[in-house]
């Protein structure tokens, strides 16, 4: 673990590269438009041991992610590299696999979906402190696919991650590690960071190869490639200062909000992104709870992917998003009612590109309020 100094940025993939990919990360804050306040600290999933920094995607939170008329289908990894010696190139690999059915990543070789294995960090004179912002494909044409809709699967859950080789340099003079958000429970001193009500559940992983794996209090800069648009929930806690700066905190706060009015009571926002049609138009709606996923068969070829509210959903907005980015206000805080506690709500939107005639559903996701 390492305090957040950065000293040196370099960006590892140009803007126009960027512009036609949208990252799913869940943390914070969004990285690809917002000044990071929110990163507690650098750090690896065991220390300077070999791990694999694992983000974990839930079917019970998150459905849809890059859906690709059922399957997700995943390009590549984004991810920020914190390098304590510029001028060392770091090794590691990027890795999808499947859970275990008793929960937690399955680290045998058979559950690895995909592994990219010996990148390194870009070449860098500076003998400097700094950061790699890593945007990297997998090469595959049409992508990764995985968890298909009412289709094969081994488990509701699969994890992202990057594999971090044992360095036991780090963090006294190099090594390698990445961007966190710590949660409240992490007993870190963090004075940054994740702000969910108590109780709420561990979203990371440390991937042990030959040992046994554990979960880790702290959500990553770091999440699949894909090329359909992204909706996040945020949580708005006035009372708190744990994200650095003014606004919604887009990952756990959103997630599992407390409005137990004792003494919180967050407000909701919802938050949809798109490098790729950033002038689209927004389609908004909710439902109580994910609803069976449905395709619309009388619009294949113009709308993607599969609506996770159902049919009828309720309808809360339409507009269009501002330069790749869309924000919603559900409830400022203090509105939300404590007899919402134990209900959940799911969000889900659609973009559309007017230029093409195509629109995509975003992802869905739940708050459990």
């Amino acid at each position: 673990m390492q305090p957040l100094r950065i000293t040196t940025v370099q960006l590892a993939l140009s803007v126009a590269a960027m512009a036609q990919t949208n990252p799913f990360v869940f943390f914070p804050q969004d990285p690809e438009r917002q000044t990071i306040t929110a990163a507690s600290f650098v750090g690896r999933p065991d220390l300077a041991n070999a791990a694999e920094a694992l983000m974990e995607i839930d079917e019970a939170y998150f459905q849809g992610i890059g859906d690709a008329n059922g399957p997700d289908r995943l390009f590549g990894v984004y991810h920020w590299i914190a390098d304590e010696k510029l001028s060392t190139v770091e090794t590691y690999d990027l890795v999808i696999r499947n859970g275990l059915p008793t929960g937690g990543p399955d680290m045998s070789a058979g559950a690895e979906l995909i592994r990219i294995s010996n990148l390194t960090s870009p070449p860098s004179p500076s003998q400097q402190r700094g950061t790699w912002i890593m945007n990297e494909g997998f090469g595959l044409q049409g992508g990764l696919l995985v968890n298909y809709v009412n289709g094969p699967q081994t488990t509701p859950k699969y994890y992202v991650g990057v594999d971090l080789p044992a360095n036991p340099l780090w963090p006294a003079t190099d090594g390698h590690a990445l961007f966190r958000a710590d949660l409240l429970n992490a007993n870190t001193g963090a004075t940054v960071g994740e702000n969910h009500r108590a109780g709420a559940p561990d979203p990371t992983w440390a991937g042990i190869a030959n040992g046994q794996s554990f979960s880790t209090p702290w959500t990553y800069i770091l999440g699949p490639v894909v090329t359909s648009p992204n909706l996040h929930i945020g949580g708005v806690d006035p009372t708190s200062n744990r994200l650095g700066a003014p606004g919604a905190n887009l990952s756990m706060n959103g997630l599992f909000p407390d409005v137990s009015n004792n003494p919180r009571s967050d407000g909701i926002t919802v938050r949809i992104t798109d490098n790729i049609a950033p002038q689209g138009l927004v389609f908004l709606g909710a439902s109580l709870g994910f609803q069976p996923p449905v395709f619309e068969w009388r619009l294949q070829g113009i709308l993607i992917g599969h609506s996770h509210i159902g049919r009828q959903p309720i309808s809360l907005d339409i507009s269009a998003l501002n330069n790749g980015e869309y924000d919603y206000s559900v409830a400022l805080p203090g509105t939300v009612p404590t007899w919402m506690i134990g209900q959940s709500l799911v969000f889900q939107g659609i973009v559309w590109d007017t230029g093409i005639t195509l629109a995509e559903w975003t992802n869905a996701q739940v708050v459990l309020f």
